[in-house]
């Protein structure tokens, strides 16, 4: 890799950090919302009440107020839910306008949702349905943009992207940051205030350390972009390219089949995006994420509430929030373990199977699946002890099954499909995923409104399901077996 090369991999691991996913941070920014009165118009305490309780501050008689947490967390079902929705559009407005246009457009979107959330207080909460999916949308577009980085790396694409992903996880600890600020007596309009000028920060990246269009999936020697391109409007290089043309397919071959992901078939032709579409691998990586995506959802929706099942101490509650953040920060550091097992797999079925390139990359894969679902069935059993002070391994264990979701199937897409449909295939899935975690919402209802507040039969249902998840890694398994 050349030195902007690497410059251009740590700022999309930073910029995906900063900007990423900080809407999984939404337990940190839940408890910020509660102090300032979001939604407290829902709360049924008397007026009489607030003035004549000294003991008990109306802060913390907002914090359990299940109206409220009703409708805090259809803000995040909204967001999340929109957000993951949105990819496909996302991803195919990325494979046609390119790095730069993409980006601009996402970025000054993205700051002026942070305007509106800044300009927003508890009379007019419902801002927040509008703003918070907005912010949600523009985070996926900077993962999205921030994945082909990742091509850079030829000899370790699968760690790169998965360290990628890894920063999209850890980027929910931002709100953690968000919470410890107003602690310290910083509002919400200035928390989103500064927060939004630091997207300015995201915009001077794009145009110094990024492509006008796409990075070629094999890079070739000689390339050029960034600012470079500002002064070489017909630089070609820069053009969305992802195969060899075919005389560098035969005096190179050895290299095409070690850093191309599955572009061929039998007939050595690439797959379109129907074909992709007709892979049954593709749709079992559908339904494994939806199902773990939807688990981890309801989890971060209903942190709170569930932490409040476990101990009344308001200062314990706040106390274990923050240690949730601080401990999804890690996901940057937990995220290459992924791709390192994806690469060193792929290279040992490599030189030791004789079965298709296309068969080999799956098995990579696989195995890195199935730690997945084993870490969230792990998770699942974790959630269903109700010891309080257990539940520093469960964050760290959900932590781990969160990023090696995210970064798997990113690794996934990238490494078995043409790099010209990452975009499309990867907003499909998510978008699919995201569609299936409307349930949140109504899952939240039936805990409060069924159960009694209590979690035991969703989380004993949610083991079930993440055990139903071994079908896809044992199958793709199977099907990639040498003949």
């Amino acid at each position: 890799m050349k030195y902007k090369q690497v410059l251009s991999v740590i700022a999309a691991v930073f910029d995906t950090l900063l900007f990423g996913g900080i809407i999984f941070g939404w337990p940190s920014l839940d408890f910020v919302l509660k102090r300032e009165g979001y939604f407290s118009s829902k709360c049924e305490i008397e007026t009489g009440d607030l003035k004549n309780d000294t003991t008990v501050a109306s802060s913390e008689k907002i914090l359990s107020c299940p109206s409220q947490d009703v409708a805090l967390n259809l803000v995040y079902t909204l967001s999340t839910t929109i957000g993951g929705i949105s990819t496909f559009p996302l991803g195919y407005l990325f494979d046609r306008f390119g790095a730069w246009k993409f980006r601009t457009g996402s970025i000054l979107t993205f700051i002026l949702a942070c305007a509106a959330i800044a300009c927003s207080n508890k009379e007019t909460s419902w801002l927040l349905y509008i703003a918070m999916p907005v912010v949600a949308v523009c985070s996926f577009a900077i993962l999205t943009s921030n994945t082909p980085i990742g091509y850079f790396c030829v000899a370790a694409q699968a760690t790169v992207i998965s360290i990628i992903y890894g920063a999209f996880d850890s980027s929910a600890a931002v709100m953690v940051l968000m919470k410890i600020a107003s602690q310290l007596g910083a509002t919400v309009a200035d928390i989103f205030t500064f927060y939004g000028s630091l997207l300015l920060l995201s915009l001077v990246y794009t145009f110094v350390l990024m492509p006008r269009m796409h990075v070629p999936f094999n890079v070739p020697d000689g390339y050029q972009y960034g600012v470079t391109e500002c002064c070489c409007s017909n630089n070609t290089i820069s053009q969305p390219q992802n195969i060899n043309t075919p005389n560098q397919r035969q005096g190179n071959n050895s290299e095409v089949s070690e850093s191309t992901p599955l572009l061929a078939n039998q007939g050595g032709e690439q797959k379109t995006f129907s074909s992709s579409l007709k892979d049954l691998s593709y749709w079992l990586n559908v339904l494994y994420l939806s199902i773990l995506q939807l688990r981890l959802y309801v989890f971060y929706g209903t942190l709170n509430q569930w932490i409040s099942t476990l101990t009344s101490n308001r200062e314990q509650q706040s106390k274990y929030i923050t240690a949730f953040g601080f401990i999804q920060l890690t996901g940057v550091l937990i995220a290459p373990f992924s791709g390192v097992m994806t690469d060193m797999m792929t290279k040992y079925y490599r030189k030791s199977a004789t079965c298709s390139e296309q068969a080999i990359r799956k098995r990579g894969v696989c195995f890195t699946i199935g730690c997945t679902c084993l870490v969230a069935t792990i998770f699942s059993a974790l959630v269903l002890i109700p010891v309080l002070e257990i539940q520093y391994i469960t964050f760290f264990v959900q932590n781990v099954a969160r990023t090696f979701l995210y970064a798997g199937n990113g690794a996934f897409l990238a490494t078995t499909f043409p790099s010209e449909h990452f975009g499309k295939l990867n907003g499909l899935t998510i978008g699919i995923a995201s569609v299936v975690s409307l349930l949140t919402y109504p899952t939240n209802i039936l805990v409060l409104k069924v159960f009694g507040g209590s979690f035991v039969v969703v989380d004993t249902v949610f083991l079930g399901l993440c055990v139903l998840t071994f079908i896809h890694p044992v199958v793709l398994f199977f099907r990639t077996k040498p003949s």
